[in-house]
């Protein structure tokens, strides 16, 4: 019957049945390779955590020339860190003593009006004790110092990685294994701390010193793909998804990317005979952020750390208020609340 009603077929509609049972062997191999994701992600956390019977390492083999790429020399990343509401003073402290005054707010709104009114309030204070007029040139000498590039936030070594035995788990790696997470942009890497609306974070700017090999697992790694064949296609966008999906299951959801962070870091190039320095991803928080990891955080890594800027998170699409260093737009807004 099968054959006779084919017979019957429009040009139309076998066209339509032959897209559909391509599609039907694309559904059946992706959840064949999902299948075997999830059984070596029970197989790490259950049975077999450091020698696990699977054949998805051949598979990273396979994909490892198609996904390698370089970063140049002189590439910017940046480093997120949270700052604590306890330590805001802290790294606000240099715009009060600035401007004469120590203040506090207590709901926390640290922000440009209130470094307007501690300088209002100074020269008030100036010109009620005979000491002249108010001077609104003099604000753009006291600020003048917050307007270049310094670390605002946290300095050069407490921006690096964090050091092995202060490192929990981590999506690539191990607890008690230092690594580099940096990302493309600055509205990524703040997400990436994790912070709550109005907090104030600290970002590092990140600068390689040498060229970076990277296993890319990013979402424009398909763009071109040379892949061989279906199967080696699909596990790549399968790795690419299980890389940078969110995590609501704690640590243990993290063996899989971190075994196989483990093994493209040290033992790929026995198979492959390439090298990678680290390996970059898709941000799940920030569609348009990448995240990047660099293994080698020794006493000569392949970046230095040239910055850090002091940043408010205005909402959790990454909108970010640079407090410092000053811009124009700081300046200006300092300087009109003083009119």
């Amino acid at each position: 019957m099968t054959g006779a009603r084919g017979a019957l077929m429009d040009a139309s509609e076998r066209e339509t049945l032959a897209h559909l049972l391509q599609m039907r062997e694309q559904l059946t191999l992706r959840h064949t390779i999902q299948k075997k994701l999830m059984d070596f992600e029970r197989e790490l956390c259950n049975s077999n955590r450091f020698f696990p019977r699977t054949d998805i390492l051949g598979w990273v083999d396979a994909i490892a020339p198609m996904v390698l790429r370089t970063l140049d020399a002189g590439s910017t990343l940046f480093r997120g860190r949270i700052i604590t509401k306890a330590d805001e003073d802290q790294f606000l402290a240099p715009v009060y003593h600035a401007l004469g005054v120590y203040i506090q707010d207590d709901e926390g709104d640290l922000g440009h009006t209130r470094f307007a009114e501690a300088y209002v309030q100074q020269e008030i204070e100036r010109l009620e004790s005979g000491h002249g007029a108010l001077d609104h040139a003099s604000i753009e000498d006291r600020l003048r110092p917050f307007r270049v590039k310094g670390w605002w936030g946290y300095g050069k070594r407490e921006s690096d990685a964090a050091p092995s035995d202060a490192t929990g788990n981590g999506r690539i790696n191990p607890a008690g294994i230092s690594y580099l997470y940096a990302s493309n942009r600055r509205e990524t890497a703040a997400l990436e701390a994790r912070p709550h609306i109005s907090q104030l974070v600290s970002i590092a700017e990140v600068r390689t010193t040498d060229q970076i090999v990277l296993f890319d697992l990013t979402r424009d790694v398909f763009a071109d793909d040379e892949s061989p064949d279906d199967q080696t296609k699909m596990f790549r966008k399968l790795l690419a998804h299980y890389f940078s999906r969110p995590n609501y299951s704690g640590d243990q959801a993290y063996l899989v990317t971190q075994y196989i962070s483990e093994y493209v870091k040290g033992r790929i190039g026995e198979t492959t005979g390439l090298h990678f320095d680290g390996i970059c991803f898709s941000s799940s928080l920030d569609r348009k952020g990448t995240n990047y990891v660099i293994f080698d955080t020794t006493e000569h890594p392949k970046y230095e750390i040239v910055s850090s800027s002091l940043d408010k998170v205005k909402d959790m699409q990454g909108t970010l208020e640079t407090y410092l260093p000053m811009g124009d737009a700081t300046v200006r807004a300092l300087m009109d609340a003083t009119l």
